[in-house]
């Protein structure tokens, strides 16, 4: 298992932010799948497999299937524009 990051919100995640983290995780990843009514996604970003799932109201967890450095590139990435676009903070990669 490789590394992980955590994106935390200042307020519940809705439907509608579900949606917006739909459509920025499709705009990077290769491949998607999205499962768990649309709080859990599978997805390939350059070639590395990258788990992400809303696991609390106001918390989405990223984690890496290997331990490169590009997996923790990738976190960093997906979690700085989770983050932007939900207006919260992101934490930085450990493993």
């Amino acid at each position: 298992m490789g590394p992980s990051a955590e994106v935390i919100t200042f307020r519940p995640i809705d439907d509608e932010q579900l949606l917006a983290i739909d459509a920025l995780l499709s705009d990077l990843a290769s491949k998607m799948k999205r499962t768990r009514r649309g709080k859990v996604w599978d997805l390939q970003v350059r070639d590395q497999p990258i788990h992400v799932a809303v696991t609390e109201p106001t918390s989405i967890v990223l984690s890496a299937g290997c331990n490169s450095q590009l997996d923790y590139e990738i976190l960093r990435l997906l979690g700085e524009s989770l983050a932007t676009l939900l207006q919260g903070m992101a934490s930085e990669p450990i493993k």
